[in-house]
């Protein structure tokens, strides 16, 4: 059915577990929206003071709710936060010069240093290491931009002493640079006094469909076959059965087969027929399973095509699985070569023969950890090598830009999808879900994070509190 829409949940059911989102409430989600709230304290820093660096400050803003102390920064030049940089940031976090490192004329009990990734936090004579899983901190976006945005603690863990930030704290960012800017210029830092008015409402979420009849697809990277490791796959158990998939983009399972992997979700998922689940593979770990038909893959670097048959419409999913780390020039040609494939299916020459309006989706472990450009590929049809992978276009039916599903993990103030406690880098947003939107309606999605998920939820839900941290460490990205 030309130009049908397959996405319809209306976030209604007895399983939606949440309020709606405070008037204040800041996400870090990358889109820096909702620091454009009236009552957000922002200051304006002096344009043009900047040194050889090129990082010029220009506008900090603030603000709080119970559990989170959020700062959002303008440096006026694209850098990555996560490495390669000096930006440092400074909390006051008792409003008392007289304690902690004095500069600037606060004294900083709390001291980040984001492109090492790492800081010091000091109490009383002593000074302790810190690191991104002490004080809770998260930054977005994980590729390079202008825009920052971070939250970090009000509350450390006992093990650091007393670590508490009181109603009032002082604040300074800093280049760290020979010569290099700081936020703000004069003595004192930004006085910051907390609003205790604002409480953390997470945003709404529906664990399970509204309706039966909904297309719910997962996306997950599964950490090297670990569902098939015994030790782990009464958790995999618990969240298959708890999200309830009709399609399944797997990533990172090698050493196990689509038959082997549609059997494994056939165990825990039942067919409602004697059709039992649909699979192909990509290798080397792209699976696909499905509860409906799979018409056709074509394999793109690694990456995984399918056309699947839904029925009243054909559906064009891709699954990615993108070069990770500093692999920048494998990461971009791989965009590059999805976008041309998408850009066959819109002018009707790809090896998928698919009526016009027929809708596409892109989802997966994209690694982006370096440069804008990449997401900025999906999202925009911008291909960087013309010259191999052909001309630029508008990936949208409707000669627009795919829109990015950005789901919210749940109970969150963060839209993050990888974390790893001991990890080098902080919780970041490394899975994406770009989709035609102009054919399809997106009303329900969310990034499952069972540690943040009340007695209640669980108990609905079948979940346990570890369950998600003992999968993988990519959270399962959900979209209906």
């Amino acid at each position: 059915m030309i130009g049908h829409r397959i996405f319809y949940v209306l976030v209604s059911s007895t399983f939606v577990f949440s309020h709606f989102l405070s008037a204040q409430q800041i996400v870090l989600d990358d889109s820096f929206s909702y620091w454009q709230y009236k009552n957000i304290v922002s200051y304006k820093d002096k344009s043009g003071d900047t040194n050889t660096s090129g990082i010029d400050f220009t506008d900090i803003k603030i603000s709080n709710d119970d559990s989170f102390l959020y700062v959002y920064f303008d440096l006026n030049k694209e850098i990555n936060l996560q490495q390669n940089n000096f930006i440092t940031i400074y909390v006051d976090m008792d409003h008392l010069t007289s304690t902690g490192l004095n500069i600037a004329g606060i004294g900083a009990d709390l001291v980040y240093y984001f492109g090492p990734k790492n800081g010091k936090y000091y109490s009383g004579n002593l000074s302790t290491s810190v690191f991104h899983n002490d004080i809770g901190l998260i930054s977005s976006p994980t590729v390079t931009s202008h825009q920052f945005e971070v939250c970090i603690r009000r509350s450390f863990p006992t093990y650091l002493g007393t670590g508490k930030m009181s109603d009032k704290v002082r604040i300074l960012i800093s280049d760290e640079n020979v010569a290099g800017d700081k936020a703000p210029d004069q003595m004192g830092g930004y006085t910051y006094t907390m609003d205790n008015t604002r409480k953390f409402t997470p945003l709404p979420f529906s664990i399970q469909k509204d309706k039966k009849e909904h297309l719910r697809i997962l996306s997950y990277n599964v950490l090297r076959d670990r569902m098939f490791l015994p030790q782990f796959a009464p958790a995999y158990d618990r969240v298959l059965k708890a999200i309830q998939p009709d399609i399944i983009g797997f990533c990172e399972i090698y050493d196990n087969t689509s038959s082997q992997t549609a059997a494994f979700v056939e165990n825990i998922l039942p067919s409602m027929s004697s059709q039992k689940w649909h699979h192909a593979a990509i290798s080397p770990d792209i699976r696909l399973v499905s509860r409906y038909p799979i018409l056709q893959s074509r394999s793109l670097d690694g990456n995984g095509a399918f056309l699947i048959d839904l029925g009243y419409s054909k559906l064009v999913y891709i699954v990615a699985h993108l070069p990770c780390c500093e692999n920048e020039t494998q990461r971009q040609q791989e965009a590059d070569n999805i976008m041309s494939f998408v850009r066959g299916i819109r002018f009707g020459i790809s090896p998928f023969q698919v009526p016009q309006n027929t809708p596409v989706i892109i989802s997966g472990d994209m690694n982006f950890v370096g440069l804008r450009r990449q997401p900025q590929t999906f999202m925009t049809g911008d291909i960087n090598d013309n010259g191999r992978y052909g001309p630029d276009f508008q990936p949208d039916w409707d000669d627009t830009d795919l829109q990015d599903a950005m789901p919210v993990t749940t109970n969150t103030s963060s839209t993050f999808t990888w974390y790893n406690e001991r990890g080098t880098f902080s919780a970041g947003r490394l899975d994406y879900f770009y989709f035609t939107n102009s054919v399809m309606d997106l009303k329900n999605s969310y990034l499952l994070w069972t540690p943040s998920l009340t007695s209640t939820q669980l108990l609905l839900s079948g979940l346990r509190k570890g369950d998600v941290e003992e999968c993988s460490d990519h959270l399962p990205l959900v979209c209906d």
